[in-house]
């Protein structure tokens, strides 16, 4: 059995059962947060957020090529490093959505008697809300403009973080039975 997994699992698990109040708010307060969070980053200008992508590609060529010596001065004069950016930025995208699809199933889970299967719905329906809202709100931001494209990929994130959620939770219900199965020989 892949104990660490199980251990994580189970502590979640337990403080979902013997606090699912305080679960559930403290999972709605970091939802909040990261939406908010969504939000600052989609609310500036087209230049803060354009050179704040360019600083990451250029850690990450300089990480990854040292020798490449890519500056924020030089990164304008390299026309192939701007498709990186654009790569970059929907990867952040999909990263930003996939964990709010983390954080907004966390909510439904202290719900004990929420059926599991209506709740992967909910997840993917508020995930495109909130990225179709998110991609509104650029339109009002100077220099910035809504993308029915990367509403889709926020979509594509968020299935793709429910079926993670389901496999891991098929995986910890196997483990589990295989653990009880083994505990118990005779049934």
């Amino acid at each position: 059995m892949n104990a660490p997994f199980v251990k994580i699992t189970d502590a979640y698990r337990g403080a979902a059962r013997r606090q699912p109040v305080i679960f559930v708010a403290v999972n709605i307060v970091l939802v909040i947060l990261w939406v908010a969070l969504i939000m600052h980053f989609s609310g500036e200008i087209a230049d803060v957020s354009g050179q704040r992508s360019a600083k990451i590609v250029v850690g990450i060529i300089n990480t990854v090529a040292p020798s490449a010596n890519v500056t924020l001065e030089n990164y304008e004069s390299i026309e192939a490093l701007h498709n990186s950016e654009r790569v970059v930025r929907k990867l952040a995208h999909m990263t930003e959505y996939g964990i709010l699809t983390v954080l907004i199933m966390s909510v439904l889970f202290g719900f004990r008697d929420f059926p599991r299967k209506c709740s992967y719905l909910i997840v993917v329906i508020a995930t495109a809300v909130l990225a179709t809202i998110d991609e509104k709100n650029q339109t009002t931001v100077e220099g910035r403009y809504g993308s029915a494209f990367d509403v889709c990929i926020d979509v594509a994130a968020s299935l793709i973080a429910v079926r993670l959620i389901f496999l891991l939770t098929q995986s910890y219900r196997r483990k589990k039975r295989a653990a009880r199965e083994n505990s118990n020989p005779s049934a």
